[in-house]
């Protein structure tokens, strides 16, 4: 199987289970941008971390912001406050 076959094999196992989750309604941004919050390696996330990570380097802020609004409108993620600095948005994805 030749390194491409692969890819696409990835590809379409990763579809099939986005599907099953209930992720398919979302755009690959906001797909991108639930997985990233919800992924508990992470620790506490924030606009600026996603801002900062190089997997989002070629979406400017605002489109980033108007992704997360998004999610955070359909209820996919919470906004807690930082518990050192109030100013801080702290995201939390919402299982599914």
């Amino acid at each position: 199987m030749s390194t491409f076959s692969q890819l696409f094999e990835l590809r379409k196992s990763l579809v099939r289970f986005e599907e099953e989750i209930g992720l398919s309604e979302l755009n690959d941004l906001e797909r991108a941008i639930l997985e990233y919050v919800g992924d508990p390696s992470l620790g506490d996330v924030t606009l600026t971390d996603i801002i900062q990570d190089n997997y989002f380097k070629n979406y400017s802020q605002s489109t980033l912001k108007r992704g997360l609004v998004s999610l955070i409108q359909k209820g996919l993620i919470n906004q807690e406050l930082g518990k050192i600095d109030r100013r801080q948005r702290i995201l939390k994805a919402n299982l599914i």
